[in-house]
């Protein structure tokens, strides 16, 4: 190996775990905001008597399906592929470049908003629900 493809695995070997280690930060922050949300939400379907159809529960349960599959967190690159594809490595790379060029900052903080604005309102999402369970209907 040369000293250049050394070097280029030792960064792309740091950036992995610092991708990483931000992912995991974010699988916590989403694990503890949705305990006592999720218990919430289950009080309120039985308080409103929907524990038949718990509609605010299940709303909770597909909203930590989208953020979990959005992080992505044990995603990794193949070998010979420069960056793998999910949502939030895609704003890992917005935030690289903006560490590595200052002078996009504007425009990708703005490009950031966008992206969060997009995808974290209610019904951002052009995802199939997830078919009904025949349990659901027997209830």
């Amino acid at each position: 190996m040369t000293d250049e493809s050394d070097r280029g695995t030792r960064w792309r070997l740091v950036r992995d775990v610092v991708v990483f280690q931000i992912k995991l930060g974010m699988e916590a922050v989403l694990d503890l905001t949705l305990i006592p949300v999720s218990l919430a939400a289950a009080a309120l379907d039985l308080l409103l008597g929907n524990w038949r159809r718990p509609r605010w529960f299940h709303a909770v349960l597909r909203f930590g399906e989208r953020c979990e599959r959005r992080i992505d967190l044990w995603g990794v690159a193949a070998p010979g592929v420069d960056e793998p594809n999910p949502e939030v490595d895609a704003v890992m790379r917005s935030i690289e470049t903006l560490i590595r060029n200052p002078g996009t900052g504007p425009q990708k903080v703005r490009e950031l908003r966008r992206w969060a604005a997009m995808k974290l309102a209610p019904g951002g999402d052009d995802e199939p629900k997830p078919p009904k369970r025949s349990n659901d209907a027997a209830n």
